[in-house]
């Protein structure tokens, strides 16, 4: 590798790290607003917010390419889409019923500090046309995080750190941007950030881990949407 190529490697691996870092402190600061302020729509429809997450998207994009990487090594390339997005609806399915499973079981064992519903409350679709633009938003959402966590972080830091020191050291910080929904949120954001990474490691691909991580996100607005009185009435403080 000539100095030019190294220059952009080590650039863009900085400007990951900068991002990540943003996109925490920017989720940090949205929860002590949530706390204070309960905006009268749906956040995951936010225009300028859905716009923020495709401009991200680019970015993210733009940052594999700029590393001079090959795209294999994002897990851009898919040879057998159908087959990864099989994969990815079964993980995402098993996943999804799995954390449900135990959001109950630890609300009822460790009581309702454990976890917050501020976020779910504010991205439930209020009325059944929304439902359909709920379904798209998570689109750009969930490739922004997928793109960063397991593309890029996985992508140019694999060569540096231990795979699985690097798996932890991302579900960490994966785990603490899921703040706003308490230590539960925290615990179980972490716990799907390992399952995603050993998906993406294991085929290589991107398009597994990011449709089950679409699949476990559109499946837990169903669910919550079933509890609504329940999340309504939810007393966490």
């Amino acid at each position: 590798m000539n100095d030019t190529a190294f220059f952009w490697l080590n650039s863009v691996r900085l400007a990951t790290i900068l991002l990540t870092l943003l996109l925490a402190w920017v989720t940090y600061r949205s929860h002590l607003l949530l706390k204070e302020f309960q905006p009268p729509f749906n956040l995951l429809l936010s225009p300028p917010e859905s716009l923020l997450r495709l401009l991200l998207v680019g970015l993210c994009l733009g940052l594999a390419w700029l590393s001079g990487l090959p795209a294999a090594r994002f897990g851009l390339l898919s040879p057998q889409p159908l087959q990864s997005i099989g994969l990815g609806l079964g993980v995402g399915l098993v996943g999804q019923v799995t954390v449900n499973g135990l959001t109950y079981w630890a609300i009822q064992r460790f009581g309702r500090k454990i976890y917050s519903p501020l976020v779910i409350r504010n991205i439930l679709p209020r009325r059944p046309a929304e439902w359909v633009w709920v379904a798209l938003a998570f689109g750009p959402a969930v490739a922004m995080e997928e793109l960063l966590f397991r593309s890029l972080w996985l992508g140019l830091f694999q060569e540096l750190i231990p795979l699985p020191l690097l798996i932890g050291a991302t579900s960490l910080l994966f785990g603490l941007m899921h703040q706003p929904q308490g230590l539960l949120g925290v615990i179980t954001a972490g716990g799907l950030n390992i399952l995603l990474c050993l998906l993406f490691a294991g085929t290589g691909e991107l398009l597994p881990p990011l449709t089950a991580h679409y699949v476990i996100n559109l499946l837990q607005i169903v669910a919550a949407s079933r509890q609504r009185e329940w999340l309504e009435n939810y007393e966490y403080h």
